[in-house]
Parts: C-alpha cells; sequence; structure tokens
C-alpha cells in the first residue's frame, strides 16, 4: 500500500495508437508541477506563492496529533458541517478571497490521524511538499478531504473529523486504514486558482450557438481553463480552448452595442492569449495572422503586449528591421520596459553581424575590379560568367552578392545569365545593397 493515498495516477487524456508510434510518432505533453512558473503575459490574478514545493524539515510537534483523546469529545468543540464533517477553525483566512470553490485548482498542506494516535497515517508535511487537486474532478482526492477544503478559505488553517463514509468506507485497508475508521485532519489552504471547464461548449445545444448571451460566459470559462493550461506549459491544450472560444463568440448574434463591447473586449484577450502561445510553440507565422486580426478589433491600436508579440515573432521569421519597428512601436506605448529594450538591443547587433558577414563573402568572393558595360549581344563580363558556371556545379542552393561591386549593365547580365542557368535573382528584403543569387527547385 502506498503511503500517498491522496494522489492517484495520471493517464493520458488521449490513447496512443500503436501504427503512430511505429510509423510517423505521435505527440503528447506532460503536465509539469502545476504551477511552479506562470506567464506574466496573462495578467493572471496569481495566487499567493510565497512558498516553494519543498520545504525545511518538519519537527515532530508539528506533524503530531492536535488531540488524541477520543473523537466523540472533539465533536462538542467543533462545528458541524452536516452528519459526516465536523470542523473546527485554528486560522482564519482571507475573508476577501470566498470559500474555495468547484472547478478550482487548491493547494494544501495536510495531516492524517486515526483516533487515539498521535503520529499522522498519511501527511503531506512529511514529504515536504504542497499537494495539489482539482475541485470538482473527484478523481484524485479523497471524497472527505475534497469536502471539507470546500468549507476553506485561502490562508485558513483547520480541523477536521471526517467519516469514514466520505474516507475509506466499510472495508478500509488493514492493518495500515482501519474499517470504518473516522479520521482527523489538519488541513492548511495555501492558495487557489480558478480553472475553466475544458467542456463548456460541448454541453451547449445546438439551438444555443448563435446566442451571445450563452455563449459568452461558456468563452469567459474557456478562456480561463486556457490560462490554466499555460500555467502547466500545456501551450497546445491553451490554444485549443482559445481558438474554440474565438470561433464561438465571431458567430455569435449581438443584441445590442454593450454585447458588441463585451464581445470585443473578450476576442481581444483571446487573441493576445494565442499570440503568446503560438509564440510558445514556435508558429511565428500564426502570430503574424492572429496580429491581423487583433488590428482590426483594435482599430489598429494593439496593446504593447500585442506588439512585443508580433516583434518577437517577426525576429523569428528573420524579418530584423520589421521586428525592429514594431518593437519601437512598443517601446513607445512602454518606455520603461528593459524586455523591450534588450530586444532592440539584440536586433541591432543581429542587422549589424549580418551585414558584416554580408560583406566579408563579397570580399573573399570577388575581386573589387569594376567591368565595363557590357552591351546585349557582346561576350559575356568572364567574372560573371565563372561565377555562375562555378555556382550551378556546387552543392549550394544559394548565394550572397554585394550590388556595390557591379554596375547596373553586370546586373543585367548576371540576371540574363541566371535565367538561362534555371537560377533567379533576387533582392534582399533587410538591405537593397544585397542580392541573393538561388538555384530554382526544380523536380
Amino acid at each position: 500500500m502506498e503511503d500517498n493515498y491522496a494522489y492517484c495516477t495520471q493517464m493520458l487524456k488521449e490513447p496512443l495508437q500503436l501504427e503512430k508510434l511505429i510509423g510517423s510518432g505521435s505527440q503528447f505533453e506532460v503536465e509539469q508541477s502545476p504551477f511552479s512558473a506562470g506567464d506574466d503575459d496573462f495578467n493572471v490574478d496569481e495566487m499567493e506563492e510565497s512558498e516553494s514545493d519543498t520545504g525545511p524539515d518538519v519537527d515532530e510537534e508539528e506533524l503530531a496529533s492536535p488531540w488524541t483523546q477520543s473523537f466523540e469529545e472533539l465533536k462538542k468543540l467543533m462545528v458541524p458541517i452536516n452528519a459526516n464533517i465536523f470542523k473546527r477553525i485554528t486560522r482564519e483566512g482571507h475573508q476577501d478571497r470566498g470559500l474555495v470553490p468547484d472547478k478550482a485548482r487548491v493547494a494544501v498542506r495536510y495531516s492524517g490521524y486515526w483516533e487515539g494516535e498521535n503520529s499522522p497515517f498519511d501527511s503531506s508535511l512529511m514529504r515536504r511538499s504542497k499537494f495539489y487537486f482539482e475541485t470538482g474532478a473527484g478523481c484524485d482526492v479523497l471524497e472527505g478531504l475534497q469536502a471539507a477544503v470546500l468549507t476553506m478559505r485561502t490562508y485558513e488553517k483547520a480541523e477536521f473529523i471526517i467519516s469514514y463514509k466520505l474516507l475509506f468506507h466499510e472495508m478500509g485497508c488493514p492493518p495500515r486504514i482501519k474499517p470504518r475508521a473516522d479520521g482527523l485532519f489538519k488541513i492548511e489552504v495555501l492558495h487557489f486558482t480558478l480553472i475553466g471547464d475544458s467542456d463548456a461548449f460541448a454541453a451547449m445545444s445546438a439551438v444555443d450557438r448563435d446566442k451571445f448571451v450563452v455563449v459568452y460566459p461558456k468563452a469567459l470559462d474557456m478562456n480561463m481553463h486556457g490560462k490554466d493550461c499555460v500555467k502547466r506549459y500545456r501551450y497546445r491544450n491553451a490554444v485549443t480552448a482559445f481558438e474554440r472560444a474565438v470561433s464561438s463568440l465571431n458567430y455569435c448574434r449581438l443584441a445590442d452595442d454593450e454585447d458588441e463591447r463585451k464581445q470585443i473586449a473578450l476576442l481581444i484577450t483571446l487573441n493576445q492569449n494565442l499570440m503568446i502561445c503560438y509564440n510558445k510553440l514556435h508558429h511565428p507565422k500564426r502570430v503574424c495572422i492572429t496580429m491581423k486580426a487583433l488590428r482590426r478589433l483594435t482599430e489598429n491600436k494593439p496593446s504593447c503586449k500585442a506588439l512585443f508579440q508580433e516583434g518577437c515573432a517577426l525576429s523569428a521569421l528573420g524579418e530584423y528591421e520589421r521586428a525592429r519597428c514594431i518593437f519601437m512601436q512598443a517601446q513607445a506605448k512602454q518606455p520603461g520596459s528593459t524586455e523591450i529594450s534588450d530586444k532592440i538591443t539584440d536586433l541591432d547587433k543581429t542587422i549589424k553581424k549580418y551585414k558584416e558577414e554580408t560583406q566579408d563573402i563579397w570580399t573573399r568572393a570577388l575581386s573589387a575590379q569594376k567591368s565595363k558595360d557590357v552591351k546585349e549581344g557582346t561576350k559575356c563580363n568572364p567574372s560573371l560568367e565563372k561565377l555562375v558556371k562555378e555556382f550551378g556545379t556546387s552543392e549550394k542552393t544559394s548565394m550572397g552578392l554585394l550590388r556595390g561591386v557591379y554596375m547596373n549593365s553586370d546586373i543585367e547580365m548576371l540576371s540574363k545569365m541566371a535565367k538561362e542557368h534555371k537560377m533567379k535573382l533576387t533582392v534582399s528584403p533587410i538591405d537593397e545593397n544585397v542580392l541573393t543569387l538561388s538555384k530554382l527547385n526544380l523536380k
């Protein structure tokens, strides 16, 4: 029997298919420790994370049972929650946070004791860790422990006597777990956060799918679920949640201007969250597409947050000058941001290095001597002819050239020679003084 009765085995959300495993492969995400890190971009009301998951050793006094006499005597000092749970508060919680609700991820510390015994039969303190579970899920925590936590607030400490009916039932698991054994639990609620509902839209009927009054709260719930996925590094799941919410909102019938205002506000939030997730998943093109939708929603006045994400995506695509321009716009909105300033500094270094490397390639590849104008029909410039032939027989697919080395007539001749050899000559989008000679991808 394992020591930790509160945990259950994690399972995959979707089954793996053998044919994919031995063929193209299959992707799935491993859920990391909940809330070990968040994403500041989401502006989520973060939970109180003042303590780390691994704390110092716990002394014996803290592990000792608060009551070793009969439970019947202790119940007289407690308040009955129902027929199966009695409670005594030992430290009041934060009144402004409210009780732990359903559909929340909660972190607690707890110890459980049998009647008359001083040492716990199970304790998260002995493992020097917090215990996380989802309220309302019902599969990863004892029924009685969850019911007790739902009566508590953040920072609260309390003691509970919980009936065997909500613990290990009639049989128990002797000798460690006694039959029909009530338990005394010391519980501390550290923090909780709402997690939304991944099946929010699945529960809607077909006739309600275009009604804003029905869809809007579901979209809020889905957005909350997506943010929870981000906190656990499940970016693909988050993208699915945000995209479904966007799709549902876009096809709603709006009753009045207030509905439109609420729709636009939530769509802006969802699209910004999508941009963050796409960058996390290295999909910069999707970031740029989403930014187009966001510019329409904001009348081309996107937030600093959105501009920053677009700048990151453009930089990943190699559009350094455009990325720098976007970061400058973000900096104008938030001048004090060191993160934006660092991005601009890094881009300046990247652009400078690119130009220096291109110049170096040109200097080594060609002589600086300029040839005379080559009229149409006359003999080709020997150096150009040699360059094209050597490039054509090499394994390279592209070559950088510096416009300043050649006269206009040389460039025209080089363009013609490129076409004759099934190549093309293009101008760099970053620097007009840089040309690229590349081979056509012929099959």
